[in-house]
């Protein structure tokens, strides 16, 4: 086990950067949509798919 960690550290390290990049995107996606804002970020007066994202109630 320790000669496979030994000879693959380098694909090991950017592997775990790769996913800690991932799980920063998705965990900011996740706390921005609970906020309320939008993916795009300007805002939703004139965007023609308003009622897909904030459906009326």
């Amino acid at each position: 086990m320790m000669e496979l960690l030994s000879e693959n550290w380098g694909n090991l390290l950017v592997l775990a950067l790769v996913v800690a990049a991932v799980a920063a995107v998705i965990r900011g996606q996740w706390k921005r949509r609970g906020s309320g804002k939008s993916s795009c970020g300007c805002g939703c007066g004139g965007c023609p798919s308003r009622g897909i994202c904030h459906p009326e109630e």
